[in-house]
């Protein structure tokens, strides 16, 4: 066994079974909660140690040293830590399970309220790392990376992130529900209230980015981008927005209802108090957007455009409109249809 009988068996008693300790050195060791099991260490060092609540189980740590341990509440399972080191360690509340973490590094570490559970984080690194209220579940995660970190109260839920990195990251309060976020780039990151729920966002990238409340509950957003977004309650309900881009957007008190957009661009857009209930825009642009008081309730706009847009007060209860385009548009004072609410929403009975 050795390395002083390792440790003398962890300082008589605290446990530690197939031993081997690799590359040893153990530098801070101390291994406060110890436990260990089938040991190994690799190319270990451990340099900043001491292990907080320790027990590892199936262990290895491949490449390790750990750099500024501590990995404080640990636990772990299967271990191997793959290219490990874990720069400014410490792994807040850590908890892992299967772990590798494969390319490891982990730069700024720390993963908080940590979990990870299936794990492998593929070519790892986290970068500024931290993960605050983190989790990750069914992980893997290929190019993983995550350069500004933090990923506040990330979850990950369904998880793949096409591929990771995020640049600037953070993602405030994460959770990203059924994930996969396609085409995803997200330069300078934030999305301050997250979740995007039903996900995919195929062609994303998010270019003015900010969407404050954001959300997108139906998501997918088709070819996404959404020009110079800035958003506000955001959230885009059924979302989809088919051919997107959204020009230069803005919306403010969003929500897009049954949304889609269908060959969408929205030129000018703006949007205001918006709603837009059970939109769906044929093959849209809107032009010079604006949509000032919004609703749009039964929309569609068939053909679509409307021009010079603005469309001040709005609803436009039953639109559909057929050919659209409306050149000069506005329609100041608007609202129109009614048609005694359309005839009570084209009642039916027996």
């Amino acid at each position: 066994m050795d390395i002083k009988d390792a440790l003398a068996q962890l300082a008589q008693g605290r446990h530690l079974a197939g031993a081997d300790l690799s590359g040893a050195d153990l530098s801070g060791v101390d291994f406060t909660g110890c436990h260990l099991e089938k040991v190994r260490l690799a190319n270990a060092d451990l340099s900043g140690s001491k292990l907080a609540g320790s027990v590892w189980q199936g262990c290895d740590l491949t490449g390790a040293n750990l750099a500024g341990a501590d990995l404080s509440a640990t636990q772990m399972q299967d271990t191997a830590l793959v290219g490990a080191r874990l720069e400014a360690a410490n792994a807040s509340q850590a908890s892992w399970a299967k772990t590798d973490m494969s390319g490891a590094k982990a730069k700024g570490a720390d993963f908080s309220h940590a979990s990870l559970d299936a794990a492998n984080l593929s070519a790892a690194q986290f970068a500024g790392a931290k993960f605050f209220k983190a989790s990750c579940d069914g992980c893997t995660l290929d190019g993983t990376d995550f350069t500004g970190a933090d990923l506040t109260r990330w979850v990950a839920m369904a998880a793949d992130l096409r591929s990771v990195r995020f640049e600037r990251t953070q993602l405030v309060q994460a959770y990203l529900k059924d994930c996969n976020l396609e085409g995803q780039r997200l330069a300078g990151c934030d999305l301050t209230m997250a979740i995007l729920n039903g996900c995919k966002l195929q062609a994303a990238d998010f270019s003015g980015l900010a969407l404050d409340r954001t959300s997108f509950i139906g998501a997918q957003l088709q070819k996404a981008q959404l020009g110079g977004v800035r958003g506000t309650y955001t959230a885009l309900m059924g979302a989809s927005l088919a051919g997107a881009n959204l020009g230069a957007a803005v919306f403010e008190m969003a929500d897009a209802s049954d949304a889609d957009f269908s060959g969408a661009r929205c030129d000018g857009s703006r949007w205001h108090m918006s709603v837009m209930q059970r939109i769906k825009a044929a093959d849209a642009s809107f032009a010079n957007a604006g949509l000032v008081y919004c609703d749009l309730s039964h929309a569609d706009l068939s053909n679509a455009d409307f021009s010079r847009a603005d469309m001040s007060h709005a609803n436009l209860h039953a639109m559909l409109d057929k050919g659209t385009r409306w050149d000069g548009a506005n329609r100041s004072g608007a609202r129109e249809t009614d048609e005694k609410l359309l005839r009570a929403e084209r009642w039916q009975a027996a």
